[in-house]
């Protein structure tokens, strides 16, 4: 459905840019068209045309006149220019690009300049000239020479006439087509809009929907998991009393009784002990996650020395390694090793991270452990040589009750809080702790506090 409905609105978009594309080239087209029109009008191609002709016509009459001593010379002569200033008209500016997009016969206009060039002399002679005979031979020529134009003219002038108005009847049904189109583009582009926005309310109220849903599995996952954490710690209370007989009736019976058991007694005195040491650390473990997540675990703070500490910790858990037969190596430095820490938590953690070290590595190897100081900080590394951590196990190697081989049996089976523990009580120092793995070569699990102020530095701040 998801999938579904992103299409329909891949699609939806699709079809609303390429409604918007064909309106814009639509309305561009429709634009030039209008300023070729608005050329033509302004132009006027057909008064430019008549007043040439009226020009020309005007230059003969004056000629006449001239002859019959009506007009002077000097008029002659400004006729004639004004008639071949508009001939310049028509061959520069709007009016020569409208007659080229016209594309009509404009050989008139540049044989009208060509005579023009060659009449000049003649009309200069003719306004100068003082003979009657030769005025009237000049302007003979003149006429004749100018007589053909009238014809021509008209016939430009007609071709212009049609052109416009072919050109004004090409618009109007351009236009009619092109606001057809823009109308049911227009149309198609509303529409779309409003199928895209219903597409958006809907997705809107599925997202509220959604939002609400998950809100409501948030709250009922965080009341199971109070609910659990309640139970867990209830029932890890009630175990702790009767656990705590068992194994002092398992040891008492151990010690009265030493003598008359058979080996095969012990081993299952053994088993009974062993086991129920085990189940007593998950609950210790069960009940010390939920205070340290209640808010309920203090830290008493002193300031200890981390080297001591990691000493002690590798004395603590070498009676457990050697049954299994790993070694444990320390690698610590003498000096520059104190923090301000609750040292009994902080023994927990390293002690945590030995154990585990001890059960992933192959019996006759061993585990390093180092501590060592940097600028700020000093750090706790155990180094084993196991199987390492697969890759996508990374992310939930401090998850409370995660465990890397969970089908494994024996030695290395664990109450998979112990990380998760150790986290919190680092992160309760404000702290770090992290590892990195390699499959099938070991781990190197860390941890780092902040260095105690040297005594020194505490006197320079007490003093100012």
């Amino acid at each position: 459905m998801k999938n579904t409905n992103s299409l329909a609105r891949t699609l939806l978009m699709v079809l609303f840019v390429a409604a918007s594309v064909l309106g814009g080239s639509a309305l561009w087209t429709l634009n030039n068209r209008v300023r070729e029109v608005n050329t033509a009008e302004q132009s006027d191609p057909l008064w430019i045309a008549s007043q040439l002709q009226f020009e020309l016509l005007r230059l003969k009459d004056d000629i006449r006149t001239y002859l019959d001593g009506e007009t002077a010379g000097e008029k002659v002569l400004q006729r004639f220019d004004i008639a071949w200033s508009r001939v310049n008209v028509v061959q520069t500016g709007k009016m020569a690009t409208l007659v080229e997009s016209f594309r009509i016969d404009d050989s008139v206009i540049t044989e009208l300049e060509a005579t023009f060039q060659e009449l000049e002399p003649t009309i200069g002679a003719l306004a100068l000239s003082t003979d009657d005979t030769e005025r009237q031979a000049l302007s003979d020529r003149v006429l004749t020479t100018l007589e053909p134009y009238d014809l021509k003219l008209r016939e430009f002038a007609l071709a212009l006439a049609q052109s416009k108005a072919r050109m004004m009847s090409d618009f109007r049904t351009g236009a009619l087509s092109l606001s057809q189109t823009l109308i049911y583009l227009f149309a198609t582009i509303i529409v779309l809009t409003v199928i895209f926005f219903a597409f958006l309310i809907i997705d809107l109220k599925a997202s509220r929907s959604t939002a609400a849903n998950l809100q409501r599995m948030a709250k009922e996952a965080e009341l199971a998991s109070a609910a659990k954490d309640k139970f867990m710690s209830a029932v890890s209370h009630e175990l702790r009393t009767p656990l705590t007989s068992i194994i002092g009736g398992l040891k008492l019976i151990r010690m009265r009784f030493a003598d008359s058991h058979s080996e095969q007694e012990n081993k299952i005195l053994d088993i009974a002990e062993r086991n129920c040491e085990r189940l007593m650390t998950l609950v210790n473990d069960i009940l010390d996650a939920l205070r340290i997540l209640e808010g309920k675990a203090d830290l008493r703070l002193a300031k200890i020395d981390l080297a001591r500490t990691v000493l002690t910790a590798v004395e603590d858990c070498q009676a457990y390694a050697s049954q299994i037969g790993v070694s444990y190596v320390a690698e610590v430095e003498d000096t520059g090793l104190e923090v301000l820490a609750d040292e009994d938590r902080i023994s927990q953690v390293i002690c945590n991270f030995l154990s585990n070290a001890a059960k992933f590595t192959s019996p006759g190897d061993r585990v390093v452990v180092r501590a060592f100081a940097t600028e700020d900080t000093v750090r706790v590394e155990v180094e084993d040589h196991g199987m390492g951590i697969p890759e996508n196990e990374h992310g939930n190697v401090f998850t409370r009750f995660h465990q890397v081989n969970p089908g494994e049996s024996g030695s290395k089976k664990s109450s998979g809080l112990g990380l998760s523990i150790s986290k919190q009580i680092i992160e309760m120092h404000e702290g770090g702790i992290g590892f990195s793995s390699t499959l099938g070569q070991g781990s190197i699990f860390w941890i780092t506090l902040k260095r105690a102020p040297t005594e020194a530095a505490e006197v320079g701040r007490a003093a100012a």
